[in-house]
């Protein structure tokens, strides 16, 4: 079997020492890939001077690229439009891979065509990461993701991904108009035509450390129930549902929950009508929850409590 060429992404943003290590695991797969194309997306430079060292030794190229400045999902399309891999793999200057990674993705890869996109099991920890290998049999283990599993959650780390080139260009770029969640509406995207699963193993390190980028909690439950609309409004449901799979109930109910989510975190922040907003969109859609209309009384008793303080 003719093995697939790979090429490895890594955007990265005034992270020097931890891009070096990133970087350092990818130089160590069993299985190196063709290219490793580091986009830059901080200042000019600085990964190309951190680097430099390191890659002195490497056995394929390493090509530097300027990112745009707009987010790690704009990076990734610039690696994306000048690879020249047939298989893309994902990995954030943060994060490690396990030395047998993409040697076990792409062996399932070449062996199944219809499947388009790929992860792994993820170890999250804030001590420093053993790249130890894992047992063989572990590693080979895989489960099919579902579009209905991808629906209520993202099942995939961006940073665990191996997918086929043909499904970039087929479906296009990451969303460059979403600042967050990016990863999982690609995710679904790709799912309304490929194959995607996961190995079992954790071969990939996400490290939790200060100098991580945190989502603010209210814009992130936004992108979440944005990425559930766009679903919806794009038919994949309905396709699903027209093929026997009962969707858009479940797509609704996935929408529901963003939205009460969204409501009560802009409870807790004192956004009273926004809240209110987004808790009545929740009931649009599923009438009956508890937690909904448990949020929205809460939220009606904090907008009167003012109003009766101030009656004589």
């Amino acid at each position: 079997m003719t093995r697939p060429t790979i090429s490895a992404i890594l955007p990265t943003r005034n992270r020097p020492r931890l891009v070096v290590e990133a970087a350092a695991s990818v130089l160590a797969q069993r299985l190196p890939p063709d290219e490793l194309l580091v986009v830059d997306d901080g200042s000019a430079g600085e990964a190309r001077r951190a680097l430099g060292p390191l890659l002195a030794s490497a056995r394929f190229p390493v090509h530097f690229l300027r990112g745009p400045g707009r987010g790690p999902g704009a990076a990734r399309n610039v690696g994306i439009e000048a690879a020249a891999g047939e298989l893309l793999a994902f990995i954030d200057d943060d994060d490690l891979w396990r030395p047998e990674k993409l040697w076990w993705q792409v062996e399932r890869l070449a062996a199944r065509p219809g499947l388009g996109v790929l992860g792994t099991g993820v170890v999250r920890t804030d001590r420093p990461a053993s790249l130890r290998r894992r047992a063989v049999g572990e590693s080979a283990r895989w489960r099919p993701i579902s579009m209905e599993a991808l629906i209520r959650a993202n099942r995939l780390a961006m940073s665990s991904v191996v997918a086929r080139r043909r499904c970039f260009e087929e479906v296009g770029g990451f969303d460059e108009g979403l600042s967050l969640a990016q990863d999982w509406d690609m995710w679904l995207r790709v799912a309304e035509s490929w194959e995607v699963a996961a190995l079992s193993a954790p071969l990939t390190v996400y490290r939790l450390h200060g100098d991580q980028r945190t989502a603010e909690q209210s814009a992130l439950r936004r992108r979440e129930a944005e990425v559930i609309g766009r679903a919806l409004a794009r038919g994949a449901v309905d396709r699903a549902a027209a093929a026997g799979k009962g969707l858009r109930g479940v797509a609704r109910r996935r929408l529901a929950w963003a939205h009460c989510r969204l409501g009560r975190r802009l409870l807790r922040e004192g956004n009273m009508e926004g809240a209110a907003r987004e808790l009545r969109e929740s009931c649009s859609l599923v009438a009956v929850n508890p937690v909904t209309w448990c949020a929205l009384a809460r939220c009606a008793l904090a907008r009167r409590a003012p109003a009766e303080a101030e009656r004589p």
